[in-house]
């Protein structure tokens, strides 16, 4: 987010007399009382000793590897480290991530404005940012291997052994994400061979996956699933008084459990260096825990029950950093900062109360409830960015996902936002499986409606990817998606979504997001891709000045009629809304765009690219006389039965994992083809056998070339956005396809 203003801004203590700030004090409370929800119930406190003196013998090294945020000091091992020494243990706190991407920024120059890398001349080895945003791919896995960034990394890694062992911990921890794993786990195996005494634990979301805990190949001596912090201190003292274990120990919170979250101490900084990061004067922070929302595609809104900070609680911590550090910027790492409407707004007013000019952000979802007046209480109290949960602008898609709010309350969201003077940052989800040609066109629609409404980011991520521990996950086929992957990726019922299908419309999308036209004083930040201006696609626009209002329209996609099959009969019209909303916009246009095995692989990586290729050569005058020319290919991977995982379909089955976010989605889920504590053996084995017979029966391999030309001088079927409603949804409308062997036991899908 682009904070950068408020930087090193008020970095000196404030000098504030006793009876100022008792008066201060008493009117924060009083400005919060109004507003405070009522205390919430059945929440666990954590036993602490109200002293900083150390009084046991164990020790423990929290450590965080990159990839993650480098702006701000990690706050999970800041506040577990204090958690720690209240408790009577001795903590210290070791951020490799921001040391090593301060240690490539010196090597390499790599430039260090958020968000915005660019090549550096001396580079041999790293031409770009591995912390941006579109790099994270390169991380994770085997590509962290096949990468450089192993090879550069390790040296520096292992200059940091020695310290550790003669700090010599008794106890070690990692904080574990999807995309710093491999690094972690490198980094531990080493430290075991060093100190083969030391107790390896580690927590974090990627813990929420079985298929981490290998015992015969991880170093882990514990590994931690859920709140870390009553389960930290219990380990702690299992150690301290000697207690061992032979084999993985797989501590987990149990299913109902929410800790008190507004009764822990002050996170500790003392172990890191302010002026590391790119924020020296500011903190990440929490307002709640969990999420109110319970989106179908999301996993983190399952990994804890949801509970509120108290505002007086926040307040407190926030004001002893400021008057201390003059700490002034803040990022609720909250997953919903807005999750509890009255909370916030008396965090709000107890902000304003106690005099602290803050300059702080968070993620939120759009809510109707959230009118003007409210907005300006947020910017009151110091509210920079809002960072929304958008991912479609789709109504049809937004009610399969559960999101709860309508497309014109968005648009107001918006609205007010620009009016008060709070920026927005906006996350997409492109592909989400029931998704059509004309809800991607929709949501490019949204894009460019409220394009002028403060937008400070628009970031597409990777598309739609299946989660273990999602409602989609749980019971695919409620959403139209078969049971198999498909060369790595989901394919629906109807053939008419893939991997593949999502690379199209996450081009486009990144392709219309460059293309908008905004306010002087405005800019956008859209994730860096010059790869694509470079190598994937070149517009002319006929004149540069136009950019149209529109309204959202209905419109027939089905262009191209080849008559292969439904995978390569979609795929090829998957192009046309992009192209219709650039000319409704934007005017006559000509462009070029390339999809490709190579290019699109070293651009996303095999999550998202593969063995299409496609030329389009589109033009269009101002008065909707287009020609085009198309030429298509797709090769569909060979089979490999004997490799892991199988391909092109692979059966994939989430329903018997017993980690508390698979049985939270599970229950939202309602799986009706098999049992709620997972498939049988016989239906598993079933499952097995549909994989064989489709690796055997379907190949999608086509080459397709068009040409052709039309007019849309007459347009679709307009619809105002107060006309749009939302809808429930129940089922995905997405066809079972006539191609697919017929199922029979527990392969009955209804759709």
């Amino acid at each position: 987010m682009n904070l950068h203003k408020y930087r090193n801004k008020a970095v000196n203590p404030f000098v504030i007399d006793a009876k100022t700030e008792d008066a201060r004090h008493k009117s924060m409370l009083n400005a919060i009382r109004e507003y405070a929800a009522p205390p919430q119930k059945n929440l666990e406190k954590i036993q602490l000793i109200d002293s900083n003196k150390i009084t046991k013998n164990t020790s423990c090294l929290l450590i965080l590897m990159p990839e993650w945020a480098n702006m701000f000091p990690p706050f999970n091992i800041a506040r577990l480290s204090a958690v720690g020494e209240m408790a009577g243990y001795r903590t210290k706190c070791l951020d490799l991530n921001i040391k090593s991407y301060n240690y490539l920024c010196d090597k390499y120059k790599i430039d260090q404005v958020y968000g915005n890398s660019q090549p550096a001349e001396c580079a041999k080895h790293l031409d770009y940012d591995p912390w941006e945003g579109t790099k994270e791919w390169k991380w994770t896995g085997q590509n962290y291997y096949d990468s450089e960034l192993e090879g550069l990394l390790t040296p520096f890694f292992d200059s940091y052994i020695d310290q550790i062992v003669e700090y010599n911990p008794t106890v070690i921890g990692f904080s574990l994400y999807y995309c710093n794993y491999e690094p972690s786990i490198c980094f531990a195996r080493k430290l075991k061979q060093a100190l083969p005494h030391v107790k390896i634990l580690c927590g974090g979301p990627e813990m929420h996956k079985d298929v981490r805990l290998d015992p015969e190949n991880v170093p882990w001596d514990y590994v931690v699933r859920g709140e870390g912090e009553i389960i930290f201190l219990d380990i702690l003292d299992e150690i301290e008084n000697g207690i061992t274990h032979k084999e993985l120990q797989t501590r987990s919170q149990t299913l109902n459990q929410r800790i008190d979250i507004s009764q822990f101490p002050l996170p500790r900084y003392d172990d890191f260096d302010m002026e590391d990061y790119l924020f020296p004067n500011g903190v990440n922070s929490e307002l709640s825990r969990g999420c109110t929302a319970k989106c179908a595609f999301c996993e983190e809104t399952h990994f804890w029950k949801y509970r509120q900070r108290e505002a007086v609680d926040a307040v407190s911590e926030i004001k002893k950093l400021y008057d201390d550090n003059g700490t002034n910027v803040i990022w609720f790492i909250d997953s919903l900062v807005n999750g509890n409407l009255q909370e916030l707004q008396a965090f709000c007013k107890g902000v304003q109360a106690a005099g602290l000019d803050l300059h702080w952000t968070g993620y939120c979802r759009c809510n109707g409830k959230m009118d003007l007046e409210y907005y300006k209480d947020l910017k009151a109290s110091g509210c920079e960015a809002l960072n929304y949960g958008v991912e479609s602008g789709s109504q049809p898609v937004l009610d399969a996902i559960q999101k709860g709010v309508t497309i014109q309350e968005m648009e107001e969201n918006f609205k007010n936002g620009k009016q008060v003077g709070i920026d927005a940052y906006t996350n997409w989800i492109m592909g989400f499986p029931t998704e059509e040609q004309q809800d991607a066109y929709n949501t490019i629609t949204f894009l460019h409606r409220i394009r002028n409404s403060n937008i400070g980011n628009v970031s597409p991520g990777f598309g739609f990817g299946l989660g273990m521990n999602t409602v989609v996950g749980q019971n695919p086929g409620r959403f139209g998606v078969l049971d198999h992957q498909y060369c790595g990726g989901i394919l629906t019922h109807d053939f008419k979504l893939s991997k593949f299908h999502i690379l199209v419309r996450m081009k486009s999308f990144y392709i219309f997001a460059k293309s908008l036209l905004l306010d002087p004083d405005q800019s956008i930040d859209v994730p860096y891709r010059p790869n694509i201006e470079n190598h994937h696609v070149g517009i002319l626009f006929d004149d540069m000045t136009v950019n149209n209002e529109v309204e959202y329209e209905e419109f027939d996609f089905d262009i191209i009629k080849p008559n292969i099959n439904p995978f390569a009969d979609s795929l090829v019209n998957e192009v046309w809304p992009l192209l219709r909303l650039l000319w409704r916009t934007r005017g006559g246009f000509e462009l070029m765009l390339r999809f490709g095995e190579d290019i699109d692989m070293a651009e996303y990586g095999a999550r998202n690219a593969g063995p299409f290729w496609a030329n389009i050569i589109f033009k269009i005058n101002a008065e909707g006389d287009w020609a085009a020319d198309f030429e298509f290919k797709y090769k569909q991977p060979e089979k490999q039965v004997e490799q892991m995982p199988r391909v092109p379909f692979f059966a994939q089955d989430y329903s018997n994992e017993t980690v508390n976010p698979s049985i939270r989605a599970r229950k939202l889920a309602k799986p009706e083809e098999w049992p709620f504590d997972g498939r049988t053996e016989k239906q598993f084995a079933e499952l097995v056998e549909e994989e064989k017979l489709l690796n055997d029966l379907i190949d999608f391999s086509f080459e397709y070339n068009y040409t052709g030309t039309g007019s849309w001088k007459n347009t679709g079927k307009i619809i105002p956005v107060e006309e749009i409603k939302s809808e429930k949804f129940v089922k995905s409308k997405r066809k079972r396809s006539s191609l697919l062997p017929k199922r029979e036991h527990h392969f009955k899908v209804d759709l």
